[in-house]
């Protein structure tokens, strides 16, 4: 059982102002300061994967995980400095395994991606400092100081949900956050908290909130608050039919997601998607996929309609390939490529120069 008993002492210079706070503020003379932790934190009693380590301010939560873990690495403060986000990963992780760790974090707005970290928003610099953090630790534990302490709280909530199901998902990792924020937990659903507020250490965790999400037929005039954080084009298509999606996590429905379609050319009774976005501050909650199928059973249940999909996002086919009652793969990854166009190129407005795969949605009453 790690026990710890820490006295942190750091000297007094008398100076003048030092003399002068001592006195306005009745403190006694001394020529140290000293701080003393007492801590018990039973972690090997258990085997675990996420821990919690909260507190205000001060209270040695900082203190506390380096002495637990004086040869790991506190990370959330990188270093970046190349052009683009995705360049400054480990060398040896290709593109699609930067892809899908941007994405299992919750971050991803793929035009953000090859853009500099500095100009990018505190939110989505928390993200790739999340992300960062895994990369550099792909096996054995992160421990990440400050967790969330940047961030608004819907941020916060929804990063603290996707690292969760990142980290379970491999037995080898284990994460450790340290935050003085306390709602995290729910979302984070450690295996154990330990609070220095309390000095309590509790196995276990608050059961997750419901996330409540709501689609509403829309309009074509809510796309301008979506397009620059498509990742092909911010243009919409006369003949798309939207849908939004409103989410409750606690304080109130807000306006979340956007996903349109258009009729599935040269197939009578189908429907296929078209533009597909989560605001930034909601990505990592599962937000996207609930929102594609909702709609497509949705169009099943009241019009008789089925729904077909094309896309190169690596997340979407990691989901679907995970639920093969839901979605049948109807064409395997290929390149198109891009008429009379030598090397590599890209095309923003179409499948073209993309690799990409065609999905049929199977509506519940029709699964096996």
């Amino acid at each position: 059982m790690p026990t710890i008993d820490l006295v942190r002492r750091s000297p007094i210079t008398n100076t003048f102002r030092v003399a002068k706070i001592q006195g306005m503020f009745d403190v006694p003379r001394a020529d140290e300061s000293t701080f003393t932790i007492h801590a018990n934190l039973p972690i090997e009693e258990k085997t675990w994967q996420i821990g919690l380590i909260t507190g205000a301010s001060g209270s040695g939560k900082s203190t506390i995980a380096k002495h637990l873990w004086p040869n790991v690495k506190t990370q959330g403060h990188h270093q970046w400095e190349a052009a683009s986000l995705v360049d400054d990963f480990p060398e040896g992780m290709t593109p699609q395994d930067i892809t899908l760790l941007l994405n299992s974090v919750g971050f991803s707005s793929t035009p953000a991606w090859l853009r500099p970290y500095r100009v990018l928003s505190t939110g989505q610099q928390f993200r790739a400092d999340l992300a960062r953090a895994l990369a550099e630790t792909p096996k054995g534990l992160v421990v990440f100081d400050e967790f969330t302490s940047t961030v608004d709280r819907t941020v916060a909530k929804a990063a603290s949900n996707s690292v969760s199901r990142t980290i379970r998902r491999e037995p080898t990792r284990q994460f450790v956050a340290v935050t003085c924020h306390k709602d995290v937990e729910e979302w984070l659903q450690p295996d154990w908290v330990y609070d220095t507020d309390t000095h309590k250490f509790t196995w276990g965790s608050k059961s997750r909130p419901q996330i409540a999400l709501v689609i509403r037929e829309g309009l074509r005039e809510a796309w301008p608050i979506f397009r620059d954080h498509h990742y092909l084009t911010g243009k919409l298509s006369t003949s798309a039919r939207v849908f939004l999606a409103y989410v409750d996590l606690g304080d109130g429905e807000r306006l979340a997601g956007f996903f349109s379609i258009l009729p599935s050319m040269g197939h009578k009774g189908w429907r296929r998607g078209h533009r597909t976005v989560v605001l930034p501050d909601f990505q990592g909650l599962g937000i996207g996929n609930r929102m594609i199928e909702t709609v497509a059973e949705l169009l099943w249940t009241r019009e008789h309609l089925r729904f077909r999909a094309t896309t190169s996002s690596p997340a979407l086919v990691k989901h679907r390939l995970r639920h093969p009652k839901m979605w049948r793969l109807t064409s395997a990854p290929k390149m198109v490529p891009i008429p009379g166009a030598t090397g590599v190129q890209t095309a923003r407005n179409s499948s073209v120069g993309r690799l990409t795969t065609s999905w049929v949605y199977i509506p519940s009453d029709l699964r096996s």
